[in-house]
């Protein structure tokens, strides 16, 4: 079990090392950057650094607790409640942000010189 473990272990480290080539090819930030950040942020109760970092970390916590809620709140009360049922405007909403977060955050660093997550701009 312990030699499975290391072998694991040794896997998950190259992997974390591996730089995102999305960003050294282009030079951008990707839509995706910031995330692991953005949940460690959030692991610290940092609600506002998780969000500088990536916003779709938080807008997929707050749908997935609005969909359990309205469920358990349906079951409860043996009723559907319809602003609580999952739909299309979630996906077109979770969109939105996740590709409109990566333009703005690059227009911020090629712009206005604000890198936040610090990984651009020397």
């Amino acid at each position: 079990m312990t030699n499975m473990m290391r072998t694991l272990m040794r896997y998950f480290s190259l992997f974390w090392k591996m730089p995102c080539f999305f960003k050294e090819i282009t030079h951008l930030y990707c839509p995706a950057c910031g995330g692991t950040r953005a949940v460690r942020a959030l692991l610290h109760l940092d609600l506002a650094r998780s969000f500088l970092c990536n916003p779709i970390v938080l807008y997929g916590i707050f749908m997935v607790l609005w969909c359990v809620v309205g469920f358990l709140a349906g079951k409860i009360s043996h009723r559907t409640i319809k602003i609580c049922r999952p739909g299309l405007w979630m996906l077109y909403l979770g969109i939105i942000i996740f590709f409109g977060h990566a333009v703005i955050r690059n227009i911020a660093v090629y712009q206005f010189g604000y890198d936040y997550l610090g990984d651009l701009l020397p």
